[in-house]
């Protein structure tokens, strides 16, 4: 597994949109589960992301409604992880794609 997937440093590899949003997703729910503070260097070390790559994505990711404006997951967003995890994840895996399916995040958002 990566660096990048694990969310350590920056992505070395080229991810498809639909997978940062899902890093962004997890990475904010991930924060505010755990009590702390979801910053953008928080959010952006986890996802894997630059904070000017961040910055646009998070303004896109509030215009689909997946994310309200204090940077909270929405119900909406909690909706696009469990579809990301039980429909594209799978397909990105059997064909080698994107990251290894990560068991914790299957807890996450059952």
């Amino acid at each position: 597994m990566s660096a990048a997937w694990r969310g350590e440093g920056t992505a070395s590899e080229n991810r498809l949109t639909v997978q940062v949003y899902y890093d962004i997703l997890r990475a904010t729910h991930v924060l505010a589960k755990t009590g702390k503070t979801a910053t953008m260097y928080s959010v952006g070390r986890m996802a894997g992301l630059p904070h000017d790559r961040l910055k646009a994505r998070l303004v896109e990711l509030r215009d689909l409604g997946l994310v309200d404006s204090g940077t909270g997951v929405t119900e909406r967003g909690y909706e696009f992880c469990q579809d990301y995890l039980k429909k594209i994840a799978p397909i990105f895996q059997k064909y080698g794609i994107g990251p290894p399916t990560d068991s914790q995040a299957q807890r996450i958002f059952p």
